[in-house]
């Protein structure tokens, strides 16, 4: 998928695959496919990555076998196979499902933002830890996809 106008929608956080930036793009689905396992909802399935978030290790996906179907999906870059709900599935539905998620990031970083500035909040630290954490609740709306656990909030 080759569709560069859709991912800057998702704002300047987004690295859309095609494009040049200090992260070596091959290394993004090499990893995907290393950390999934058996028991993952999405192993086996057909999964392009088409774009990376800037500021940590998301990875957003387009399903090539239901190409209404993106998903974004939070790598741990462990360098190998891995157990449980990882790489965790933050958001999975159609485009405008996408974006809301998104949405949802935006205002939550917005909010930690203009609390930082009245001082009721601190700031984020070197280590790139916010205290105390952001909370985005993660989007499964794709129905026929029961194996998906529902899943807590997600720290940012």
């Amino acid at each position: 998928m080759k569709d560069t106008g859709r991912v800057a929608t998702l704002g300047d956080d987004w690295c859309d695959m095609s494009e040049g930036c200090d992260l070596d793009h091959t290394a993004l689905p090499r990893e995907l496919r290393t950390e999934m396992h058996p028991a993952h909802p999405f192993f086996g399935a057909a999964l392009e990555v088409i774009a990376h978030r800037r500021t940590n290790d998301d990875v957003l996906c387009h399903h090539l076998d239901t190409p209404a179907r993106f998903s974004i999906l939070h790598l741990t870059w462990s360098g190998r196979e891995e157990i449980g709900s990882c790489p965790t599935i933050d958001a999975d539905g159609e485009w405008p499902h996408i974006v809301a998620y998104e949405n949802d990031v935006e205002e939550a970083l917005s909010a930690a933002e203009a609390l930082e500035q009245a001082g009721r909040r601190t700031p984020m630290g070197p280590a790139g830890t916010p205290s105390p954490p952001l909370h985005v609740k993660a989007v499964h709306a794709w129905a026929e996809d029961s194996a998906i656990p529902p899943e807590p909030d997600r720290r940012r």
